[in-house]
């Protein structure tokens, strides 16, 4: 189905998108601002939600990974200015994880603006390679402000790459209207515009497009959504780059531009954003799109905020388990037969052993039992720690005892 998630992409690339089941990424994360999501505050979809201006907190918790994983460049950016260069591991992360999520066949078009573009240009030639490189794009537009010190700032700029040497790219043509009064070339063949009359040729389509322009604030598109994109842009980038039926993905999907094209145009989506209002801007702008399509959280404060039935569904998706009927005891198995039991209040010893004891004797839980998994939406004490100890010292059975917080952990 059709699927927005509510969360952190980056845990949602990792847990939830299958590897290489995605046709076509497209992406415009937050630019680099400086803007960071604080409180309780109005929300700026510009803005970043993790705080990547705390450099002191970012390294003591990413300085071993970055000097293991992190190109030699980007460790060099970090000794002055370490803002920007969690900015650029926040987005090779995740650009990471999408190049893990695209089908071999696959491309992915990455939204940027000229703050950090052509270093977001180096980290994505560092994961899909300077030679999956197909075109920087010019999307050049004529509203906005003007300079007296500068010329003034008119373009985005996407990246185009694909996985591999085989993938899918349908040209798309323009109409190139003539004036009569410098003459017309008789080598080229040229037609009649029916609505203007005017005539024109047809042109290959370049990588700098001029002929969208940015949403006006009086236009039937506009949604109150500052980052708003235009529907014109996302129906060419899908329209090139795949077929009706194929998965568009949109890992910062803001007001939902990317999905509700790819709907319209009959090619299947996943959308995911952290921030809830997001949500109910695609709401407003589609309702039924919305409600026709699954809504999955991977956002703590929802889930803490579930009732016992919620929670109990919400568990047993996130592992992909299904609801035995009857249950006797036991409230979800997993596709590995891995029984698992759900509460929305401290576990004891006794839950241990009351699951343990279902699952020997429940028809469907397969034999033997190899795990089990026990999540509570507020924790564990020091009984259940206990029994775990005992029986996976005594009968050699793995006992899983998770929370919420912990699920929703970044991988």
């Amino acid at each position: 189905m059709n699927t927005f998630y509510h969360g952190d992409c980056l845990l949602v690339l990792k847990h939830d998108i299958p590897r290489e089941s995605v046709d076509l990424i497209y992406l415009d994360p937050p630019f680099f601002t400086g803007k960071v999501q604080k409180g309780t505050k109005k929300w700026q979809p510009e803005a970043m939600e993790l705080s990547f201006e705390d450099s002191k907190r970012f390294w003591s918790e990413k300085a071993d990974e970055m000097r293991e994983k992190s190109p030699a460049w980007l460790r060099h950016i970090a000794i002055k200015r370490p803002d920007f260069a969690s900015y650029l591991w926040y987005m090779m992360e995740r650009l990471d994880a999408c190049h893990k999520a695209l089908e071999k066949t696959g491309s992915i078009y990455l939204h940027c603006d000229y703050r950090a573009s052509h270093y977001l240009k180096m980290v994505m030639d560092e994961i899909f390679g300077d030679d999956k490189f197909r075109n920087e794009i010019v999307w050049h537009y004529t509203s906005g402000g003007v300079s007296k010190r500068r010329f003034a700032k008119k373009h985005d700029i996407l990246f185009f790459y694909s996985k591999s040497d085989q993938y899918y790219f349908e040209q798309q043509k323009y109409k190139r209207f003539l004036d009569k009064s410098k003459g017309y070339d008789p080598r080229i063949k040229y037609f009649k515009d029916e609505e203007s009359g005017r005539d024109y040729r047809v042109n290959v389509m370049p990588d700098v497009w001029t002929d969208i322009g940015i949403i006006s604030p009086n236009s039937f598109e506009r949604f109150g959504y500052p980052t708003q994109k235009p529907e014109t842009l996302l129906e060419r980038i899908i329209k090139v780059s795949s077929n009706e039926g194929d998965l568009v993905l949109d890992p910062f999907c803001g007001c939902g531009t990317a999905v509700i094209v790819a709907s319209k145009l009959n090619r299947r989506f996943t959308g995911i954003d952290i921030h809830p209002t997001a949500f109910e801007v695609i709401k407003n702008r589609g309702h039924e799109l919305f409600a026709q399509s699954r809504y999955i959280s991977r956002d703590l404060d929802e889930v803490l905020a579930m009732n016992p039935r919620q929670f109990e569904d919400w568990v047993n998706e996130y592992y992909k388990a299904t609801k035995p009927h009857p249950d006797r005891g036991v409230d979800g198995i997993t596709h590995e037969g891995i029984p698992i039991q759900v509460k929305t209040f401290q576990i004891k010893y006794d839950t241990i052993d009351k699951l343990l004891s279902s699952s020997k004797f429940h028809p469907l839980v397969p034999k033997p039992i190899k795990k089990l998994i026990f999540g509570s939406q507020v924790g564990f004490d020091d009984g259940a720690r206990k029994r775990r100890f005992e029986i996976e010292t005594a009968e050699g059975i793995e006992v899983d005892l998770v929370t919420p917080k912990e699920m929703l952990s970044l991988i």
